[in-house]
């Protein structure tokens, strides 16, 4: 045997015998891992008050991130709902944004955008234009106006209970029952100026009938009317109504009256010809109102020399932005105020996630001296803790996301119980975890 051999007289030569060689061995991925299996087993039965302390924190965490970001993605995911214009293909109505330039300090000039509460009107004069787009079966100015309904002892009729709150009751031209659609069930179409059409839920709660009278004020005294008709929307009960807003419909000429801005209307909502789908009338209603003079809306002199001026054409869920106009700013705050906390959120639970593991380790250093005493490694103590705490973080993270949903659901309602969400403003919510919301029908 040469001199310096470290391999033994009868020994076999493929086992490792040297101190190097042996430690690697002992160290190998396969054997860190065997090892750390092991001991995070017995660990956790040794430590479970420790352990349950994290599991608690992690648990808190996920339960709170997951909610408050189903919140986020909901108001990201948000939009107007879609009632009165639930059968029109398109709805022509202005830009509801306002442009200006600000300075930040120690920054340059910058350009920014906010949503204008107040209704941007729409020219009358662009119905003629509408009209003759090709698969245009009508286009309907939609004028709409508050209006408040007592019964006959005096009390205030509002509109249907919605999440957020009661809703209101707005005036529309008889025209503009046919965009959502609204039928008739009992009696006629409004006939003259002393004459309305009730919606059916609104006609239910106010304890009226055709021909009876109701008492109604919108931008001037309170006047008597005479009921002529009870419509309610397609496909629905006849004591059914809209679901976030009530409905009195006037004649033309009345309705425009009351409206207070007979040249111009709030919206224009556009009836497609059988076959013709919102987006084949989508780019032929631009190329109308983009031709050689483009339509603009009926303040554009008035305006912001950067606001977009141009008419909207609006479909899918962007048809509800001119029933409610307030949803779109309120939709940006709200998401503004949900990232804000979850931001503030997610600072604390790392805060107190790291000092509650960090604890809870800190608290086995005897423990962790004892066994590098009898031989572990620094790779398998790292890797038995890690694993201890995937295994704890795993189980509360599942528990926490599943446990989100009603929580989730219990934020939502709460932010509608304090104003934080408007009327009208559609929130996704998980399948089946609502009450069903009206549906137009098409």
């Amino acid at each position: 045997m040469p001199l310096g051999s470290s391999t033994l007289p009868g020994a076999d030569p493929a086992r490792p015998s040297g101190p190097d060689e042996m430690a690697r061995n002992h160290d190998s991925p396969a054997r860190t891992r065997h090892t750390a299996r092991f001991l995070a087993g017995r660990s956790m039965r040794t430590h479970t008050k420790a352990w349950t302390a994290v599991f608690a924190a992690l648990l808190l965490t996920s339960l709170v991130l997951s909610s408050f970001g189903l919140a986020v993605l909901s108001a990201a995911l948000g939009h107007a709902s879609v009632e009165r214009y639930g059968a029109a293909a398109a709805v022509v109505a202005g830009d509801q944004e306002t442009r200006f330039t600000a300075k930040p300090w120690g920054s340059k000039p910058q350009t920014q955008t906010a949503a204008l509460t107040e209704r941007v009107r729409v020219p009358r004069s662009v119905l003629p234009r509408i009209e003759a787009v090709p698969g245009v079966r009508a286009a309907i100015a939609d004028d709409t106006f508050p209006v408040a309904l007592t019964r006959p002892d005096g009390s205030l009729v509002v509109g249907p209970d919605s999440d957020s709150g009661a809703s209101p009751v707005y005036g529309h031209t008889w025209r503009a029952a046919a965009l959502a659609p609204f039928t008739l069930r009992d009696g006629r179409a409004p006939a003259g100026p002393e004459q309305v059409v009730l919606d059916g839920d609104l006609a239910a709660r106010a304890g009226v009938r055709v021909g009876d009278e109701v008492r109604l004020q919108s931008t001037g005294a309170p006047e008597t009317y005479r009921v002529s008709g009870i419509a309610a929307p397609e496909g629905r009960a006849d004591d059914s109504g809209l679901g976030n807003q009530g409905a009195v419909f006037f004649s033309d000429e009345r309705a425009r009256l009351l409206a207070g801005h007979p040249e111009t209307t709030d919206a224009i909502g556009v009836l497609a010809d059988p076959g013709v789908s919102a987006g084949t009338l989508h780019p032929r209603l631009r190329e109308a109102l983009d031709g050689a003079e483009p339509a603009r809306s009926a303040a554009a002199d008035a305006r912001y020399k950067d606001d977009n001026t141009s008419l909207r054409v609006l479909t899918g869920n962007g048809r509800g932005e001119p029933e409610f106009v307030t949803s779109a700013p309120s939709r940006m705050s709200l998401l503004a105020l949900l990232g804000s906390v979850c931001s503030l959120v997610v600072l604390i639970a790392l805060l107190v996630v790291s000092s509650t593991v960090a604890q809870a380790i800190h608290q086995r250093s005897r423990e962790m001296a004892l066994l590098r005493a009898v031989g572990a490694t620094p790779r398998q103590l790292r890797a038995m803790v890690g694993r201890e705490v995937n295994v704890v973080a795993a189980t509360a993270a599942v528990a926490g996301a599943i446990g989100a949903v009603p929580v989730f659901l219990a934020l939502i309602k709460m932010l509608r119980t304090r104003g934080a969400v408007p009327i009208g403003l559609e929130l996704p919510t998980p399948s089946g975890c609502t009450r069903p919301r009206w549906s137009p029908a098409r």
